[in-house]
């Protein structure tokens, strides 16, 4: 009787033990790039590149029948060898899910605004020279954040995010130059918050999603870290319920521009101040993918163009375009080809940047 209840013993802890055990994950993207005019200078250069490769843990542990402790610990490491080899962070946070009504995590995740592009709108998402970032403001990871996210099963479809980023600058800061008057010290200092709708039965998703007071960038100036209010509409329809198999288009709308209209830069000596009076970004984006039935292969192309305005400057125009095929091995392996350009129409020569790359990807 004792060896009897020694065993059931044993094995309740081992069940349990399994349960809370946490998951390892990861993802390895490498590829082999061609690019002219590098860097949008005249030269070129043939790359070996590691395209966001990540390793992770990530965990989910019952603690009552409706709650449940949720945590996730993501880094991002240089596959290639090139550069710093310490890991960087990525996504990190632990929160409470209820079931069937939503999740609250707290740590340093993916802006809601930046989730409001799903893999339709991005499809190139994570290589280094096609990833839509290159061009559009948005697409931030925000630190010190209390996020709320509810389930999309609640709604039927419908799901509400909303996240609260802590600034904790001193009380006597004042960012006026990065967009922002005054200090970042209080709660919710700035807000990322999207509604997102899915209906798998007639192929459509669709999300509104809106920063403000977010830092984020302007890349046709060079400009980063500027306090951001900013409105982006994207959608996609897969065309599978309609009988044709394996289409899906994508689209997305966005507009940006400084939260204050007070963003400057100063420089040399003596100090030179540049004034970005009526800084604004205006974007928009088409995609289309299509997986050829019963073949491992799926076709894919985006457009997306990006005009920055500033008073007492012509406007600048930045486009991105790109093509590729993927030939999925299966759930976890891929290779893929791309040919893509982005171009600068500000810049007299070398305005631009080619590149036509080779790459596998392998999720674990």
């Amino acid at each position: 009787m004792k060896k009897l209840l020694l065993a059931a013993t044993v094995a309740t802890l081992a069940m349990n033990a399994a349960q809370a055990a946490p998951t390892l994950y990861g993802k390895l993207n490498v590829t082999l790039d061609q690019i002219d005019n590098n860097g949008f200078k005249d030269e070129s250069v043939t790359k070996v590149n590691s395209n966001a490769s990540r390793i992770g843990v990530k965990g989910e542990e019952k603690l009552t029948d409706n709650l449940s402790a949720v945590y996730l610990i993501e880094w991002q490491f240089n596959a290639d060898g090139d550069g710093d080899q310490s890991f960087s962070n990525r996504n990190r946070y632990v929160g409470i899910k209820s079931e069937g009504i939503g999740t609250l995590k707290v740590g340093q995740f993916d802006s809601y605004f930046k989730n409001a592009a799903g893999n339709s709108q991005d499809i190139f998402n994570d290589h280094n020279e096609l990833d839509m970032t290159a061009v559009l403001a948005g697409e931030d990871r925000l630190k010190n954040v209390i996020g709320f996210e509810t389930d999309k099963k609640l709604l039927g479809g419908l799901a509400f995010n909303i996240m609260f980023q802590q600034g904790e600058e001193s009380s006597a800061a004042d960012s006026a130059a990065k967009g922002k008057k005054g200090s970042r010290d209080g709660f919710g200092d700035g807000v990322s918050t999207s509604i997102t709708y899915e209906n798998k039965n007639i192929g459509l998703a669709a999300a509104v999603a809106g920063n403000f007071g977010v830092a984020s960038k302007y890349s046709a100036y060079s400009l980063s870290d500027i306090y951001t209010d900013a409105i982006r509409v994207t959608g996609s329809l897969d065309l599978t319920p309609a009988g044709v198999d394996g289409l899906v288009f994508g689209a997305l709308w966005q507009t940006a521009q400084p939260t204050d209209d007070t963003v400057s830069t100063s420089a040399g000596t003596p100090t030179v101040v540049t004034s970005y009076k009526g800084l604004q970004e205006d974007a928009y984006g088409v995609t289309a993918a299509y997986t050829i039935p019963s073949t491992p292969i799926k076709l894919k192309a985006e457009y997306i163009s990006a005009t920055t305005e500033s008073d007492g400057r012509k406007d600048r125009k930045q486009d991105l375009y790109g093509v590729g095929a993927d030939y999925q091995i299966n759930k976890q392996t891929r290779f893929y080809g791309i040919v893509g350009q982005q171009k600068r129409d500000w810049l007299v020569k070398d305005d631009k940047k080619t590149t036509i790359g080779l790459g596998m990807e392998y999720n674990f």
